[in-house]
């Protein structure tokens, strides 16, 4: 018993790390974001903005551009990885819960520096596409990090942890600005007081 209770420890520790490696991406998106438009604008201003432009992208904005639009896709399939590891229960819900509501939390600083950034950009049309871009990055982020809830969400529901009803109303406010972190603690606090109920149950 001892034995194979070793090698679940050690199976729960080596997938707790490959979901943090997966997730590292998703965490950098709005940031990474941020370092791009900066890049575009800032280049001719500052030699450190200059130096990557110039040595990384041929001094082209468009190759940069593409460069996040591709970091994006990436993303997008790296998340779709994790959903699909939480749908089959691969990963431990506890522990994926509190992965995605620390990334979510991260993720507050960069959210308000976009939605102030995108306010300025949209006031002249020259830089209006790029406030879009913005919004709609803000959306991407948004979605994944919400999916990966959601998918965490089904986990506990599989697991018998709780029921579609406990769990409907936090699946549904990951798609909600501002109340997607909010609804991720809560949903965090919940599923942490459920598995102490468990294991203090299964002590009995």
């Amino acid at each position: 018993m001892t034995v194979l209770r070793l090698n679940f420890i050690k199976r729960g520790n080596v997938m707790k790390k490959r979901s943090i490696l997966l997730v590292i991406p998703l965490i950098l998106l709005p940031y990474l974001a941020l370092f791009t438009i900066a890049t575009v604008f800032l280049s001719t201003e500052l030699d450190f903005f200059r130096y990557i432009m110039e040595s990384i992208f041929d001094s082209n904005g468009l190759y940069i551009i593409l460069a996040f639009i591709l970091y994006c896709i990436f993303t997008v399939i790296l998340t779709a990885f994790c959903f699909e590891f939480n749908i089959s229960k691969k990963y431990e819900p506890l522990s994926f819960a509190k992965t995605v509501m620390i990334i979510k939390i991260i993720q507050i600083p960069a959210y308000l520096t976009i939605f102030v950034l995108g306010v300025l950009l949209a006031i002249t049309i020259i830089t209006l596409p790029f406030a879009i871009g913005l919004f709609w990055l803000d959306c991407l982020s948004l979605a994944l990090s919400g999916a990966l809830l959601i998918s965490v969400a089904i986990n506990s529901i599989k697991q018998g942890i709780f029921k579609l009803n406990d769990v409907l109303w936090i699946m549904i406010l990951q798609f909600v600005f501002c109340a997607d972190v909010i609804s991720s603690i809560i949903f965090y606090i919940k599923l942490k007081k459920a598995a102490e109920a468990k294991r203090q149950s299964a002590q009995n």
